[in-house]
């Protein structure tokens, strides 16, 4: 393993994988006992990289189906029947094996195999008569079934799931899904998303189908001494030493532990000093040119911001802890009820996250740019 393969963009993987002990021991344990499991957070801080950690460490078979591009009820629909095939494939093996009972438990989808390829591959098309709904509950009810009938568990990774909320709320796919999953003995879900407002909606709102179906498991930064523990064992690697603690509290200050931008400014450093460790301004350039890069798109997200949810923004970037109390809402000109609609607004557009009574800007470049404008 190269150093700075411990600092994916990506998915991580093996020794990228840095702490998320606790997350995965609940996650892998909900997988074991069948337990249904939602993963709630922000953009870019690991859950897909959680999921897929204690999927392996599972040894179960599984599928991920990520609804980023869903538009309408027929484009999910065709997500979930495509990785319900794929999964029927992945557990049960050959799937001509299974065509009998598949076409004696159906009513509505039609399955048929593709027999130009080898080996032969299953498809489930729809009767047109039928709504989404209908079709993706039975076809849900369809792999239970033959689940049970083998004895084999299998886990259904439903991504962006948020996205299925909007588009069928409270109705649809999402009440079908409810109705199969309440009773699933051998199919596990997994539901994870980046929107936690729309998520958190969905699964605690008592009026909509998926109230208290799932273990919730929201994640927070990783502390500061696993981050320690995880560069200094990437540090060893080309440098054979350790960095200094001025280093390492620098990545951290400049990253805020975001888990991101501290792999991007820690893979950039490990890639261009190969001989060693950097010293504390090559930290501070590489951030800077960090900063540089991420300038369009920081600037764009402040842009689109009301007047009411800037002002507050900033007050957050400055520290403010108060946002209601009487100072605050003189310095803002507001009222505590705009305030707290502005809130509101900035939490649904994903750029705070609340840390016990504290707010804080998620994104360290969109804070930078926020101060800078003061």
């Amino acid at each position: 393993m190269q150093p700075r393969d411990f600092f994916p963009l990506g998915i991580a993987e093996g020794n990228a994988f840095c702490n998320r002990q606790s997350e995965t021991a609940i996650l892998l344990e909900n997988i074991k006992s069948g337990k249904h499991s939602l993963l709630i957070a922000t953009r870019r801080y690991g859950k897909s990289s959680l999921a897929l950690h204690a999927l392996k460490l599972s040894k179960l078979p599984y599928v991920e189906t990520d609804f980023y591009l869903s538009r309408n009820e027929k484009i999910i629909e065709g997500y979930i029947l495509n990785s319900i095939v794929d999964l029927i494939g992945k557990a049960l093996g050959a799937t001509e094996k299974l065509i009998t009972s598949i076409k004696n438990y159906v009513k509505n989808l039609r399955p048929k195999l593709e027999i130009a390829t080898v080996p032969f591959k299953l498809e489930l098309t729809v009767d047109t008569k039928t709504d989404p709904a209908t079709n993706v509950k039975e076809a849900l009810s369809l792999l239970e079934y033959l689940l049970r009938e083998k004895k084999q568990h299998a886990v259904l990774l439903m991504d962006e799931f948020q996205n299925v909320g909007v588009i069928a709320k409270g109705t649809g796919i999402e009440a079908a899904t409810r109705n199969v999953a309440q009773k699933t003995q051998y199919l596990t879900f997994i539901f994870s998303g980046s929107n936690r407002k729309l998520l958190k909606s969905m699964f605690e709102d008592q009026n909509r189908p998926l109230y208290k179906l799932c273990w919730k498991i929201t994640l927070a930064r990783i502390s500061s001494e696993y981050y320690f523990e995880h560069l200094q064992k990437a540090a060893r690697l080309p440098w054979k030493i350790e960095l200094n603690s001025i280093i390492l509290d620098r990545i951290i200050l400049l990253t805020e532990k975001h888990p991101y931008y501290l792999n991007k400014l820690c893979d950039r450093f490990w890639t261009f000093c190969p001989k060693r460790p950097p010293m504390l301004n090559k930290v501070d350039q590489a951030w800077k040119e960090i900063l540089q890069e991420e300038k369009s798109d920081a600037i764009k997200e402040i842009l689109f911001l009301s007047l009411g949810q800037k002002n507050v923004l900033v007050q957050i970037a400055k520290g403010a802890t108060q946002l209601t109390g009487k100072q605050s809402m003189l310095d803002l000109e507001m009222t505590s009820s705009s305030i707290l609609a502005a809130l509101d607004g900035l939490e649904e557009k994903d750029m705070l996250e609340k840390q016990g009574d504290f707010y804080q800007i998620i994104n360290p470049v969109v804070k930078y740019y926020v101060l800078s404008a003061i």
